[in-house]
């Protein structure tokens, strides 16, 4: 790390707590578990006055960040989920060729497994080097698959293009929430994901909606075409609008310490304890005498500092490491189950939507997932919005102490409607005479709803309770539930050969429901949790 960068992070960190704070403090004996409250928010991570620190952006540029890599997201994952609207178009001429109905919905399910295989590349990548340069080499190799899968003159080279479309369109789901979680502080965690995801799934929603009839008039290849142009204004836009978003700081910025080697509580030395008491309610003005100002050449820059290409592999060695956690396991296999199952909803609902009795026509398959923008308009903001506005309410009951397992309390209603939803589809697609085409449009919608809920309960809670290990969890959470996700989808085909639509969808509801119960002792154990794992959750030298 460079001297001036060092010289940035220890800057306005030392802050002199109240009373009340130092008395409060004294609660605070585990990692994750912080001051968010004094009278006023408390700032965490605790801010510096330096004017190129991502948390220090404007807030018009917080939104133009938004903006942009909700736009990466949207074009990778529709290239990638919007397919199940268009293999109508391919199952005639891949069957012709000798594809077998499992080798068709391969062309779905192999790009969620290198998904996740990317964000196992990428992020220790981003990590190491920066984000931003990720970023636009995962946006160029968008661009570059999205031309050869429209090139594609056979199966074998269609399906090679969209598993490296899947190695781009990864970032979208670990890549993309760190930049976002990075520029915002912990109270505006959740909202700031929330923005995100709300302009992703709605600008996904609106490209996927229309296409299969886009498909219709200009040809799936095309169709595919029009992608790779659209990721070539995104990428113009990245380079000249995104900047680099890595900044290090110490551990005291997120009010914690280097645990005890033999694993004891961090705050049991009294004058550890004091260090950190880095209660910052107050933000200090910008300092342009000490620092550089940010300008656009400081935010065109490819990456801030040297590469420290050691962190590679200290990513990867403390992913596994995590993993293992039992509250970051659960939430990884929650994630991967939700992201199954919404994938398995995709690959099926074009054969049920065009078969008797609802005969939609092929043009007009991809009109079912309508109702994913209502998603983004009335429950995202209850799961993001209303996650911060939990968390402060929760810690000014207790003493202002924030305990990270508060964000486990919105997710019990995705769960629910999840059930309802996974269950009531199953039989809709068994039994369609018995049911109205809108339980096709249902199940679009509230499964999504259930797996982006899963999504941001867990990236949250996970963050808020390993601050200084982001790039980690997100490998976790992000890479592995692509490769769970990819196990759970993998036997569709003979799934529903041999147990039919409902009895795959009522597994894929009880297992939603098991999952979902388990979040009840992480909520009750996930402190002493946290105690005990916290001695391979830490890093004395810097975060991620």
């Amino acid at each position: 790390m460079s001297e001036d960068m060092k010289s940035n992070v220890h800057t306005h960190m030392e802050r002199i707590p109240s009373e009340s704070s130092k008395n409060d403090l004294a609660k605070v004996n585990t990692i994750g578990t912080v001051k968010l409250t004094d009278g006023d928010i408390v700032y965490i991570p605790a801010p510096t006055s330096d004017p190129q620190d991502p948390l220090n952006m404007p807030a018009w540029q917080k939104l133009v960040v938004t903006v942009i890599v909700s736009i990466f997201s949207t074009l990778g994952l529709s290239l990638v989920s919007g397919f199940g609207g268009l293999l109508g178009f391919y199952i005639p001429t891949y069957a012709a060729a000798g594809k077998t109905y499992a080798d068709i919905t391969a062309l779905m399910t192999y790009p969620s497994l290198f998904m996740g295989i990317g964000n196992l590349i990428g992020m220790p990548l981003a990590v190491a080097v920066g984000r931003r340069s990720v970023m636009l080499g995962s946006t160029i190799i968008l661009v570059v698959s999205a031309i050869l899968c429209s090139t594609a003159k056979n199966y074998e080279w269609h399906l090679a293009a969209r598993s490296v479309l899947g190695l781009a369109a990864g970032q979208s789901e670990a890549l993309v929430p760190l930049i976002v979680q990075e520029i915002y502080f912990l109270h505006e965690r959740s909202k700031g994901l929330m923005v995100q995801q709300t302009i992703q799934v709605i600008l996904t929603a609106i490209w996927v909606l229309f296409a299969s009839p886009i498909a219709g008039k200009i040809t799936p290849q095309w169709w595919y075409g029009l992608g790779a142009a659209l990721a070539a204004v995104q990428l113009i836009a990245t380079f000249f609008l995104l900047p680099e978003t890595k900044y290090a700081r110490p551990l005291e910025a997120f009010q914690e310490v280097q645990p005890d080697a033999e694993g004891g509580d961090i705050e049991s030395d009294p004058a550890r304890l004091s260090s950190r008491a880095n209660i910052c309610t107050q933000r200090p003005a910008l300092d342009f005498v000490t620092y550089a100002p940010r300008t656009l050449k400081s935010d065109m820059r490819m990456w801030v500092g040297k590469p420290e290409w050691k962190l590679i592999y200290k990513v990867l060695k403390e992913t596994f490491t995590v993993m293992l956690f039992p509250n970051v396991f659960w939430a990884m296999c929650l994630n991967g189950l939700t992201l199954g199952a919404n994938v398995a909803i995709g690959i099926t609902y074009g054969t049920v939507i065009t078969s008797a009795p609802y005969n939609w026509s092929q043009s007009s398959t991809s009109y079912v997932n309508c109702g994913q923008i209502v998603t983004a308009l009335l429950a995202l903001p209850l799961l993001g919005y209303g996650s911060d506005l939990l968390i402060k309410w929760k810690a000014n009951r207790n003493g202002g102490i924030h305990e990270p397992e508060n964000r486990l309390l919105p997710l019990f209603f995705p769960i629910i409607i999840g059930i309802f939803t996974a269950i009531l589809y199953g039989q809709g697609a068994a039994h369609p005479e018995r049911y109205h085409w809108f339980n096709v449009v249902w199940a679009v919608a509230a499964y999504y709803f259930t797996f982006v809920g899963a999504n941001i309960t867990a990236i949250t809670y996970l963050l808020d309770s390993y601050p200084a290990r982001s790039g980690s969890l997100l490998v976790v959470i992000c890479a592995f539930r692509g490769i769970i996700s990819f196990g759970v989808i993998y036997g569709i085909a003979p799934f529903v050969h041999t147990a039919g639509y409902d009895g795959m969808f009522n597994t894929f509801g009880g297992l939603t429901a098991a999952l979902g119960l388990l979040a009840i002792p992480i909520y009750f154990f996930g402190k002493r949790i946290r105690g005990f794992t916290a001695r391979w959750a830490m890093d004395s030298s810097r975060s991620e």
